[in-house]
């Protein structure tokens, strides 16, 4: 069993019954519901940041375009096909 600590959170009366009303409806506990929220939130910032680092290590030509990013993530996370490169990235790379 997990570790936990009791705590006061405040948060709006309509997020409160709407948070009560989907834990409800998914068979959990208010704590179990806000407590997967905080794990999903923490788990998305995670990612974020290797988005970050790996948009990083591009050279500013190969930067993806907005399209090719939302490819990038959505086969990162197993959404869809592998992206493939622009016409631009691929003749510079003819070029370099």
């Amino acid at each position: 069993m997990a570790v936990t600590q009791k705590i006061s959170v405040a948060m709006g009366r309509a997020e409160l019954r709407l948070a009560k009303t989907a834990a409800e409806d998914e068979g959990v506990s208010l704590s179990a519901y806000v407590t997967r929220a905080v794990r999903d939130r923490l788990e998305e910032r995670e990612r974020l940041e290797a988005r970050r680092e790996i948009l990083a290590t591009f050279l500013p030509h190969e930067i993806p375009t907005a399209d090719e990013q939302r490819a990038l993530v959505a086969f990162w996370n197993r959404e869809g096909p592998a992206p493939s490169l622009s016409q631009r990235r691929k003749n510079q790379r003819r070029r370099g």
